[in-house]
């Protein structure tokens, strides 16, 4: 029988927030990443749906045709408002931990959500008919069984209505990608069966239901408005048949349409974090809309889980991110207030020459042109000096159009009128000062993220391990190590490891080795951000190498430090040995004697010095002797040499067993403290490992999504943010709650989940 909502959500059966770095997962993704990748190269899903896709050209260009409300077609309609508007969600990067998820699903499923702004009840807004998706809809590994464990029943969950009625749309991101977008295309894509697509019986996720045939698709909205949903795959390429299918619908789109593209990351990002756009996906696609004469008007992603908005004051256009769906939260604190982006602009007309053939122009070329991206940080209502000139442009009537003309057969509406600044400034969320307290955590690294550490205590104890193995065979500081804190001092002892460690490395090359490839991979693993060339390669090195440096002293003084308390333990221990070595006699050939006898009686040039001792050489036919008991000795008393060398035997032994578990546990919590060090570091300071080491947090709240209102005056959009995500306390069943939604959830909130305005509307107008 299966148990109830409320039941697992006590019970913690439920997906918690993914821990990145246990070791286990990181196998597992990095094993998952390799094969997809082969997949997307040798078997990639988006040509196998293109060639299943058995639609006419003509039901292609009108699949997704929503822009008739009266439309007789129910597959041609969605609802509108009192006003005439329609409503479109947006949510990215969800499916991680069910409160994070379940919260955002909530929210969605409710008819209408009251949006704080300051900090009172400033407005409502409605649900989006049509909810769209923005990639990676499944951490960390888009199988089937986590699509429906961490998206589908969340989801379900949150919208228990007995027959869908909005629509969704998705795109995939790059973890939708890890098993080659297998699972995806079974659950966003089923309406490609033609039976499925008659029936209208697209696979139901709660109360909305899957509508796309492939992974990308092009929507027309009322008021010529339109959506495209794009596939990048892993940040790689469009494939042949995606561009083709967009060049297709740019064609069925007028000069002056307003576009929305939705992307599975920000590449404008990526452009100024890693200095490329792989395969320039970004420009392809607005290129492809910009030869048809189609206005970008904003351009939404999610991949980062944040919300941004940059805004291109030359083009006014919106850049925005915004993958806080239910995923772990990255950092603000990284972003630039300005960035640069390359954006397509056609080539200039050449004059015509005397005595040119007649006949229609070419077609124009294009270029790209650099334009700034503009984060503002400014409080709301305070204008900036370039907004309040163009404002009082367009006051003045200071508007230019130039006539809408046929170059090469494609209407090309060109305006030079002046871009409005919107006066409140873009913003970030969760604000840059919280995000960089935030990034403080990461010194309680190990504590975090305790499996990582021990795998970086299993790297110190084999390198230690081999290290103090050469320090016993090669006698390396003349005894020094072995006896710290008996015979020598810790703090005697730690100026010289350096010169003891490069005696070692001369003498071994396993240990040259081990410690060669640790620093090899931490100068490998430096980000080298939008450097390129000998300064990124001195960054690295240089980072690299001080993190390495980092990490050998801190496995080598505390390897150090646990000799000497082994050391210390030792004699605590030899009272008792001497004890069981007494009462077995060195005569006892029981299983336990002969144990004790093997383990306890020193080994190498120190049992060859107790058989010269009492003579029992090796030669043939001397007679073997074991070393008499104390009591055999003048007065009863041990033989001082023999004492010694069972007091060394004993330590190596303690060392045995006691320094493994002390340099992994506790050796590995110090390496985990080196670790988030130098991720908070790189984080705060240098814009670096952000995104690792906000993973490692795994923080669940600042979740955002947003609410589009598309009208006869233009776009609206609302971005919505939730402070804080409730925990498995806040929810109660539904047959004990005292309200049920409208919604009907399977988990009912105690009371109102407090959401805001991350900042003001945006307003898009039709102009």
């Amino acid at each position: 029988m299966n148990e109830s909502p409320i039941s697992q959500l006590h019970g913690g059966k439920l997906a918690r927030m993914v821990r990145w770095y246990d070791p286990r997962l990181l196998t597992r993704v990095g094993i998952r990443t390799m094969v997809s990748s082969v997949f997307g190269q040798y078997a990639d899903q988006r040509i196998v749906q293109a060639a299943t896709d058995s639609a006419s050209i003509d039901d292609l260009k009108k699949r997704y045709d929503f822009s008739d409300p009266a439309s007789p077609s129910l597959h041609r309609r969605v609802p509108v408002d009192e006003k005439g508007a329609v409503w479109v969600d947006y949510i990215a990067d969800t499916g991680d931990g069910f409160e994070s998820t379940y919260t955002m699903a909530y929210l969605l499923a409710q008819d209408r959500l009251a949006i704080s702004e300051d900090g009172k009840t400033a407005r409502e807004v409605k649900a989006g008919s049509i909810l769209i998706m923005g990639g990676d809809q499944c951490y960390p590994q888009a199988t089937r069984e986590d699509y429906k464990k961490k998206l589908v029943t969340p989801f379900s969950w949150a919208f228990d209505v007995p027959e869908p009625q909005r629509r969704l749309f998705a795109i995939p991101g790059n973890h939708d990608w890890y098993d080659g977008l297998a699972a995806f295309d079974s659950l966003f894509c089923s309406s490609r069966d033609p039976l499925n697509e008659v029936q209208d019986r697209g696979t139901r996720m709660g109360g909305w239901r899957c509508q796309q045939h492939r992974s990308y698709w092009a929507m027309k909205l009322p008021h010529n408005w339109w959506i495209w949903g794009t596939d990048i795959q892993f940040s790689k390429y469009l494939d042949v048949s995606q561009v083709s299918y967009f060049e297709m619908m740019a064609g069925e789109m007028r000069p002056g349409d307003n576009l929305i593209i939705c992307m599975a990351e920000p590449s404008w990002m990526l452009k100024d974090f890693q200095g490329q756009d792989d395969e320039e996906n970004f420009y392809k696609i607005t290129t492809i809309a910009r030869k048809a004469g189609v206005r970008v008007r904003a351009i939404v992603a999610g991949d980062w889980h944040h919300y941004a908005r940059y805004y291109s004051p030359e083009h006014d256009v919106h850049f925005i991110t915004a993958g806080g769906g239910g995923s772990f939260l990255h950092p603000t604190h990284v972003l630039k207030d300005e960035i640069k982006v390359e954006w397509p602009e056609p080539d200039a007309e050449p004059a015509a020459a005397p005595g040119d053939v007649l006949g229609p122009p070419p077609p124009p070329g294009w270029h790209k042109s650099t334009t700034d991206l503009r984060l503002g940080n400014k409080k709301p209502g305070v204008p900036t000096p370039v907004g309040d000139a163009v404002n009082a442009a367009k006051e003045v009537g200071a508007v230019i159009e130039e006539a809408v003309k046929p170059i090469g057969g494609v209407l090309q509406r060109r305006r030079a009128r002046p871009r409005i600044l919107q006066r409140t400034a873009a913003k970030v969320y969760p604000e840059k000062s919280i995000s960089r307290l935030m990034s403080l955590r990461n010194l309680w690294f190990p504590f975090y993220n305790f499996p990582f550490s021990i795998g970086i205590g299993l790297i110190y104890w084999l390198i230690t391990w081999e290290f103090y193995s050469l320090v016993e065979r090669h006698d390396i500081s003349a005894g020094k190590i072995d006896a710290v804190g008996v015979h020598s001092s810790y703090f005697d002892i730690i100026p010289f490891l350096p010169l003891y460690l490069i005696q070692a490395l001369l003498v071994s090359i396993p240990l040259a080795i081990m410690l060669g490839g640790l620093l090899i991979c931490l100068i490998w693993y430096v980000e080298g951000g939008e450097r390129t060339g000998i300064r990124r390669a001195l960054r690295k090195g240089f980072l690299g190498t001080t993190h390495f440096a980092a990490h050998v002293f801190t496995m080598f003084a505390a390897g150090l430090a646990f000799v000497m308390v082994n050391n210390w333990v030792a004699p605590q221990v030899e009272p008792h040995v001497n004890a069981l070595w007494k009462s077995f006699g060195g005569q006892n050939t029981t299983v336990a004697g002969r144990v004790v006898k093997e383990v306890f009686e020193p080994l190498s040039e120190s049992r060859q010095a107790q058989r010269e001792m009492f003579g029992q050489g090796d030669q043939p036919g001397t007679a073997r002797r074991t070393a008499p008991p104390a009591s055999a000795m003048p007065g009863g008393e041990a033989d001082p040499a023999a004492s010694g060398l069972m007091t060394k035997a004993i330590r190596q032994v303690v060392g045995f067993v006691l320094y493994p578990l002390q340099i992994i546990l506790l050796g590995g919590i110090a390496g985990g403290f080196v670790w988030g060090l130098y991720w908070t570091f790189c984080s705060v300071f240098l814009r670096m490992h952000a995104e690792d080491a906000f993973a490692a947090l795994r923080i669940k709240h600042y979740k955002n999504f947003l609410r589009l209102r598309i009208d006869e005056n233009g776009l609206t959009i609302y971005p919505i943010g939730v402070d804080r995500v409730p925990t498995w306390r806040f929810w109660v069943a539904r047959d004990k709650a005292r309200a049920v939604p409208a919604n009907n959830p399977a988990l009912v909130a105690r009371r109102r989940i407090p959401i805001r305005l991350i900042e003001p509307p945006i307003v898009i107008p039709n102009d």
